[in-house]
């Protein structure tokens, strides 16, 4: 749930700067903050407050064989595949869900057609809190105190990232979650990241980490690196 609503609101800030270059020694300006905290307004404004996963039987995949290395590893390591959903009011995602029935981990492996595939594992706690494990890169975006995040190389057998994560994790007060339950629980978490957002809003600060981040990864693109 946690990189959906960040790379969503990535890809939107990305969209309003892309025409600008930004540079440190700017920041004390008035005139660059306040453009910058309206770039972090407008994201906020056309970011989904809600999402609905829907189920996709042929999904048309843009990175299927990535998505399948991720999960098979997983299968063998006893989760359930819960079959391949999209997301509303965001086109370009598909994710597979999948959850562990005896250590209640849930793992998202996403599918997006301009950003590739990464992997998220999720533990969720009876205090509301979450525990999780990304292969996403760091996006320069602030999280809410209840999202405890490990960053992890995405280079790593998916059955290797599982095992650390169980190491790593909190391993008291994990919320049941039962496998009919996943879908709701990833929904509901997006919506309280969202309220939690809507309320501290963006900062100038974030805005240019993320466009400071976009533009070292697409100049990385463009000379044939990774991204």
């Amino acid at each position: 749930m946690d990189p959906t609503i960040i790379l969503e609101i990535i890809l939107v800030l990305a969209g309003l700067w892309a025409a600008k270059e930004l540079y440190v020694r700017f920041f004390a300006r008035t005139v660059v903050r306040n453009a910058l905290s309206a770039v972090g307004q407008r994201a906020l404004e056309r970011t989904p407050d809600r999402i609905a996963l829907m189920r996709v039987d042929s999904p048309a995949w843009t990175h299927g064989p990535a998505v399948e290395q991720q999960a098979a590893p997983l299968r063998d390591a006893g989760f359930k595949d819960l079959g391949v959903y999209s997301v509303d009011k965001m086109p370009d995602v598909l994710i597979r869900m999948l959850h562990h029935p005896e250590t209640f981990v849930a793992a998202h492996i996403y599918d997006h057609a301009r950003r590739g595939s990464w992997i998220e594992f999720a533990s969720r706690y009876t205090d509301g809190s979450s525990h999780t494990l990304t292969t996403m890169a760091h996006t320069g975006l602030d999280r809410p105190t209840w999202v405890r995040t490990i960053h992890a190389d995405k280079s790593t057998p998916t059955d290797q990232l599982y095992s650390d994560f169980k190491t790593q994790h909190d391993r008291d007060n994990i919320k049941a979650i039962a496998a009919d339950e996943v879908i709701d629980e990833f929904e509901d978490g997006y919506m309280r990241h969202m309220i939690w957002r809507q309320n501290s809003g963006i900062t100038p600060e974030e805005v240019a980490r993320v466009m400071v981040t976009w533009a070292s990864r697409r100049k990385e693109k463009a000379a044939g690196t990774s991204v």
